[in-house]
Protein backbone atom coordinates (compact mmCIF):
# COMPACT_ATOMS: atom_id res chain seq x y z
CA UNK A 1 0.00 0.00 0.00
CA UNK A 2 2.72 2.20 0.92
CA UNK A 3 4.75 1.84 -2.53
CA UNK A 4 1.62 2.69 -4.50
CA UNK A 5 0.84 5.26 -2.62
CA UNK A 6 4.54 6.64 -3.11
CA UNK A 7 3.68 6.18 -6.84
CA UNK A 8 1.10 7.79 -7.04
CA UNK A 9 2.76 11.10 -5.96
CA UNK A 10 5.60 10.28 -7.74
CA UNK A 11 3.60 10.58 -10.78
CA UNK A 12 1.66 13.69 -9.86
CA UNK A 13 5.43 15.39 -9.63
CA UNK A 14 6.16 14.28 -12.62
CA UNK A 15 2.62 15.48 -14.67
CA UNK A 16 2.73 18.57 -12.66
CA UNK A 17 6.44 19.38 -13.93
CA UNK A 18 6.09 18.70 -17.45
CA UNK A 19 2.77 20.89 -17.11
CA UNK A 20 4.58 23.79 -15.72
CA UNK A 21 7.51 22.81 -18.52
CA UNK A 22 5.10 23.28 -21.25
CA UNK A 23 3.73 26.42 -20.13
CA UNK A 24 6.62 28.08 -19.77
CA UNK A 25 7.87 27.09 -23.07
CA UNK A 26 4.52 27.99 -24.69
CA UNK A 27 4.95 31.34 -22.88
CA UNK A 28 8.70 31.95 -24.34
CA UNK A 29 7.40 31.16 -27.76
CA UNK A 30 4.47 34.17 -27.59
CA UNK A 31 7.36 36.62 -26.23
CA UNK A 32 10.16 35.47 -28.66
CA UNK A 33 7.58 35.24 -31.45
CA UNK A 34 8.58 37.75 -34.63
CA UNK A 35 6.62 40.97 -34.85
CA UNK A 36 4.72 41.27 -37.85
CA UNK A 37 5.04 44.49 -39.68
CA UNK A 38 1.66 45.85 -41.80
CA UNK A 39 2.52 45.95 -45.25
CA UNK A 40 2.29 49.53 -46.83
CA UNK A 41 -1.13 50.08 -48.42
CA UNK A 42 -2.64 49.77 -51.59
CA UNK A 43 -4.86 51.84 -53.87
CA UNK A 44 -7.26 52.17 -51.08
CA UNK A 45 -4.45 54.00 -49.20
CA UNK A 46 -2.84 56.43 -51.98
CA UNK A 47 -6.40 57.86 -52.40
CA UNK A 48 -6.58 58.71 -48.89
CA UNK A 49 -3.33 60.34 -48.37
CA UNK A 50 -4.23 62.25 -51.69
CA UNK A 51 -7.39 63.45 -50.69
CA UNK A 52 -7.30 66.98 -49.12
CA UNK A 53 -9.92 68.73 -46.45
CA UNK A 54 -12.36 70.94 -49.04
CA UNK A 55 -13.01 73.25 -45.53
CA UNK A 56 -10.27 74.43 -46.52
CA UNK A 57 -10.58 75.92 -49.58
CA UNK A 58 -13.50 77.73 -48.80
CA UNK A 59 -13.50 81.70 -49.18
CA UNK A 60 -13.41 83.77 -45.55
CA UNK A 61 -17.25 84.62 -45.60
CA UNK A 62 -18.70 86.90 -43.23
CA UNK A 63 -22.30 88.04 -44.00
CA UNK A 64 -22.27 89.90 -41.01
CA UNK A 65 -19.12 91.81 -41.33
CA UNK A 66 -20.69 95.05 -43.32
CA UNK A 67 -24.47 95.09 -41.37
CA UNK A 68 -26.14 98.54 -41.06
CA UNK A 69 -26.67 99.74 -37.34
CA UNK A 70 -30.23 99.00 -37.47
CA UNK A 71 -30.66 99.89 -33.59
CA UNK A 72 -32.12 103.18 -33.04
CA UNK A 73 -30.88 102.89 -29.00
CA UNK A 74 -27.39 102.07 -29.38
CA UNK A 75 -26.15 105.91 -28.87
CA UNK A 76 -28.69 106.80 -26.45
CA UNK A 77 -27.64 106.02 -23.00
CA UNK A 78 -28.13 109.32 -20.75
CA UNK A 79 -26.23 107.27 -18.34
CA UNK A 80 -22.36 107.31 -19.86
CA UNK A 81 -19.99 108.57 -17.78
CA UNK A 82 -21.92 107.65 -14.37
CA UNK A 83 -19.81 105.91 -11.71
CA UNK A 84 -21.10 102.94 -10.48
CA UNK A 85 -18.75 101.95 -8.09
CA UNK A 86 -17.84 105.03 -5.28
CA UNK A 87 -15.09 102.70 -3.80
CA UNK A 88 -12.83 102.28 -6.73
Amino acid sequence: MVDRVKLYVFAIIIIAAIAVLLWRLRIRQQVIAPVVTPTPGGIGSDLYQKAENPGDKLPELNPLSNKPDTNPLSQTNPFKNVKTNPFK
